[in-house]
């Protein structure tokens, strides 16, 4: 009996725990996740709390405050401050024991003028003349209105808000961009998705028998190993005024009027001045793009069906179109979801192809900027502050549609108790 118990003991011990191997293989993955995405996420959350300025490869900050009408580096605003009384004096000198009135307000502003900075002027004058009205009926003489405005200027707002009302400028408002965004999205991913379903029942369909099957999978999902600039600079110079486009149509304008009759000229359609045709373009680059690869991933889940259930619907006497919408389109619900969260992700973070299209301007009038051409933008800019706000902005966006579009499709399959 003790022996039997020693040897199960022995085998316990020498037994290789196959179940913990999974970890292993994994784990490059989580490594990878961790460093080149989480850590960066929670560096740009923690950014977006702060004014972080680079100038060349210094970088000047982080500050948690910044000075209510100053734009620039901490270094920099002391040396103004210090400058600006010296201004006031001078001015205050001119002025003394005189009394206030509304036209030394201009005076007292050609005197910040003079101080070399990047004070916000606009919004600090309208502080100081709500300052200055209050000191008229106060009665303060020239000398009290001067330090007054000088310590207008010292008052401090945190850097997070800051960083918040750049971003929700109401005269370059994110939710315009994106707007634009999800216009141009669901523009191009509603003919995506519905000429893939076609094309994926078609090239898995064994009573169709198509020739060329490989032939023509390779050709559809050959424009989504095109790069996207290379993409963009294609449609560029083919819509031009005195692009291809342009060529065809004027020539089918000649043919079909008599242009030496009625002296009239084909004037060429600019495409990129009109926004529906701009964004149209977007889309169709991003149809064009993207149909091969949803077309692939669809026929492989409708490979992945039991085909005795077609077999057997077929027996009952279902057309092809009922088999469509009551077999294959609900068991595909899965990877149909996938398709939609993983583009629709794709279409909150377009940026390549408008940004060529436009040379990075949105045009016509901003229409075509998206969410990460505006953060482009920020990047360009001193301060990283707005950047990493715009970025955390993505990232809940993202995760809340993605999780709507997730619960709202996916009822079905979630096990109910």
């Amino acid at each position: 009996m003790d022996t039997n118990v020693s040897t199960k003991k022995n085998k316990k011990k020498h037994s290789v725990q196959y179940d913990r191997w999974g970890y292993f293989f994994i784990a490059p993955f989580f490594l990878v996740y961790l460093v080149f995405s989480l850590i960066p996420l929670l560096t740009t959350f923690v950014y977006s709390f702060f004014e972080n300025y680079r100038i060349g490869l210094d970088t000047v900050g982080p500050y948690a405050k910044v000075y209510r009408y100053f734009d620039g580096n901490k270094e920099d605003f002391e040396w103004e401050l210090e400058e600006l009384p010296l201004a006031l004096d001078t001015f205050v000198a001119e002025y003394e024991g005189d009394t206030l009135t509304l036209d030394i307000k201009d005076e007292i502003m050609d005197a910040l003028y003079e101080v070399d900075g990047t004070i916000d002027y606009d919004a600090y004058e309208k502080d100081l003349v709500k300052l200055l009205e209050k000191d008229i009926e106060n009665g303060k003489s020239v000398e009290a209105f001067a330090e007054d405005a000088k310590a207008l200027i010292t008052k401090e707002i945190s850097a997070f808000k800051k960083n918040i009302s750049v971003v929700f400028n109401k005269n370059d408002n994110m939710g315009r961009y994106f707007l634009n965004t999800m216009i141009m999205w669901i523009m191009g991913f509603v003919p995506q998705i519905l000429i893939s379903l076609l094309l994926a029942v078609w090239f898995t369909n064994t009573e169709l028998n198509l020739k060329f099957q490989r032939f023509f999978k390779t050709v559809i999902y050959m424009p989504n190993l095109i790069m996207a600039a290379a993409f963009s600079m294609l449609f560029y110079a083919m819509f031009s005024p005195s692009g291809p486009v342009n060529g065809l149509i004027a020539r089918f304008y000649a043919s079909m009027s008599n242009t030496a009759a009625t002296g009239a000229e084909f004037e060429p359609i600019r495409f990129f001045s009109s926004t529906g045709w701009t964004r149209g373009l977007v889309a169709t680059m991003n149809f064009l793009m993207w149909y091969g690869n949803t077309t692939i991933m669809l026929m492989a889940g409708v490979m992945g069906i039991d085909t005795s259930i077609f077999e057997a619907a077929r027996i009952d006497g279902a057309g092809p179109f009922k088999t469509f919408f009551k077999i294959t389109l609900p068991l595909l619900l899965p990877i149909f979801v996938y398709v939609l969260i993983t583009s629709l992700i794709g279409g909150i973070q377009m940026f390549d192809v408008p940004q060529i299209l436009t040379n990075g301007k949105g045009t016509p009038n901003r229409t075509t900027m998206t969410i990460i051409m505006k953060l482009n933008n920020h990047l360009f800019s001193k301060n990283y502050g707005p950047a990493g706000i715009t970025s955390i902005l993505i990232f809940a966006i993202t995760g809340v549609l993605s999780g709507i579009v997730y619960k709202t499709t996916m009822q079905k399959y979630t096990n109910k108790r």
